[in-house]
């Protein structure tokens, strides 16, 4: 029995541990590309620099540090499924899907983003304004700014927690499991509390549309969709503020309507398949044996 129990916690502990190191690669990438500026304002300060004018330097270039350390993980990722030589749609679960299906996160985004902003404004200020400094940086209306919020981000975020972590997790768990991982993981990422809960809300909407798809396809178009709002919107003199809100609003109504097909598949029920048999927990002896092994990979 015990042997059992240790042959059946083998698959997850396995996709468990490759989760834990992609998040660290991820993580890590931007650890290693901040560290040089951070310990050279490190010393400046040490030596009686301007404390707040070297952080305000460092935030300056925030953006584009997250795009290179972003364009460097995709690259690794992708090297690394290359040398493998897997199939990347398999891999990273970049599988092509319909058309309807693929503009379904797309079509869900404006939507979602009025959601997070409204629940965001019933905030305490307190912690409104501890949000709003540690966003600082992100608008920063410059070009890298934009790619690496609306672009880069997403693609390598997609990547790493749904196409790599999400989709692994949900061979050996149950879905909701693998969704309540994945997006607490992508939520912790995003350091502050305030973010760290609408980056989990955000995550399980993401992985949900991608176990329905099972493809990561519609939801990097979904969050690109919704970081691309933010950046429009960040354009927006105050005083169009308003008129703004207005258009996101009737797109976030039009686009759910135009898209109503694929929107519609996301919330249908799946027809019940029949029982699969009972599965043979014994250890493989060499890669390859079952579907889904922790040799295999």
């Amino acid at each position: 029995m015990r042997d059992q129990r240790v042959a059946r916690a083998m698959p997850v502990l396995a996709a468990l541990g490759k989760s834990v190191c992609y998040l660290a690669l991820f993580v890590g990438m931007q650890v290693a590309i901040m560290l040089p500026e951070s310990v050279y304002i490190g010393v400046l300060a040490a030596l009686g620099g301007d404390v707040e004018e070297l952080y305000d330097q460092l935030l300056a270039n925030t953006m584009t540090y997250t795009m290179i350390s972003g364009l460097l993980t995709i690259a690794i990722v992708i090297a690394f499924y290359r040398f493998r030589r897997q199939p990347m749609a398999e891999a990273l679960w970049l599988r092509g899907v319909d058309g309807p299906t693929l503009l379904t996160g797309a079509a869900l985004a404006p939507a979602l983003y009025l959601i997070v902003g409204g629940a965001l404004a019933l905030l305490p200020e307190a912690w409104l304004e501890s949000y709003n400094e540690a966003s600082a940086g992100i608008d920063s209306g410059t070009l890298t700014g934009v790619l690496a919020v609306a672009v880069v981000a997403p693609v390598v975020e997609e990547l790493i927690f749904r196409g790599l972590m999400l989709n692994r997790l949900s061979r050996v768990m149950p879905g909701w499991l693998a969704v309540v991982l994945s997006s607490a993981a992508f939520g912790v990422c995003h350091g502050h509390p305030v973010w760290f809960a609408y980056a989990f809300v955000l995550g399980a909407f993401f992985a949900l549309l991608d176990l329905r798809a099972q493809s990561i396809l519609p939801s990097i178009l979904g969050h690109v969709a919704f970081n691309a709002i933010s950046q429009i919107l960040s354009f927006v003199p105050e005083e169009g503020e308003g008129a703004a809100v207005v258009v996101l609003i009737l797109v976030a109504i039009a686009a759910p309507i135009l898209n109503r097909r694929g929107v519609a598949a996301l919330f249908r029920r799946k027809p019940r398949q029949a029982a699969l048999p009972a599965p043979d927990w014994d250890l493989p002896t060499q890669p390859g044996t079952y579907d889904y092994d922790p040799w295999d990979e």
